[in-house]
């Protein structure tokens, strides 16, 4: 399965559920209720929504890539960014982790907050890793399976052992393997399936967003396509004589050896 998702896990002991306040730290004050959605309908939403639900004593923000953009991709190594700041400051004892995966560019990356401190930053996009901090218990149990070679993770496949995979290549038993220490569940598992089939959250959205334009493919005037038919064919008739020359010089290359 192709995954794309981006979610902050907040651990919520005491039960905090004051979204408004949630959205106001986050510069989201704008942002009006819109629907209720499932966990799955949100995990990449694609509409620059903030969609808030509960589980395992646990609040998630799936937040359309907003917030964990700045917490991971664009973090200036263990500081903080400003999201981040914004929940610390509602949060200052909780953990908080940033989780986001995107399958098109074989992303993953994730940040851990320990008492408003963050404590490790990792990401991996197409055979390179960067990361910050010592990994947590989580990371360790997959990481165990791996050898380390110039610096470079790697893990063997048994099918074909000289032909090992790199970080990148773990993007769901990383994701998802790192979002059940707060979640519970592996939601890339029959059981995390179940979940993502009744766990409700609240969407909110900029009432005043523009919609996304689409792209304008101009279609061609009847002279334009009489013009691009006469190269088109044109150059059809060019590549038959050069296919043609190019099989009598053969001919005669045989004939004369």
């Amino acid at each position: 399965m192709g995954w794309k998702t981006s979610m902050v896990l907040i651990e919520n002991r005491y039960g905090f559920n004051d979204e408004t306040a949630l959205l106001k730290a986050l510069g989201k004050a704008n942002y009006e209720f819109d629907k209720e959605v499932l966990f799955e309908e949100c995990l990449y939403p694609n509409d620059e929504s903030i969609n808030i639900g509960y589980h395992n004593n646990t609040l998630i923000i799936c937040d359309d890539y907003q917030i964990t953009q700045h917490a991971i991709e664009l973090s200036d190594g263990l500081n903080l960014s400003p999201p981040e700041t914004a929940l610390v400051s509602i949060f200052p004892h909780a953990e908080i982790l940033s989780v986001s995966c995107h399958s098109v560019s074989n992303f993953h990356g994730y940040a851990l907050i320990r008492r408003g401190l963050k404590t490790r930053l990792k990401m991996a996009v197409d055979g390179e890793c960067i990361a910050h901090g010592e990994p947590f218990q989580e990371e360790l149990e997959i990481y165990k399976n791996s050898y380390e070679e110039d610096g470079i993770r790697y893990w063997k496949d048994e099918n074909y052992p000289d032909e090992p995979f790199t970080e990148d290549a773990y993007m769901e038993d990383f994701t998802f393997g790192v979002a059940k220490r707060l979640l519970g569940v592996n939601l890339d598992t029959v059981e995390g399936f179940e979940l993502m089939q009744h766990v409700k959250f609240k969407k909110y959205k900029d009432p005043n967003a523009k919609p996304k334009e689409l792209p304008n493919f101009a279609m061609r005037t009847l002279e334009e396509e009489e013009k691009h038919n006469k190269r088109t064919k044109w150059l059809k008739y060019l590549l038959y004589a050069l296919l043609f020359l190019a099989i009598a010089y053969a001919k005669s290359c045989l004939r004369n050896s």
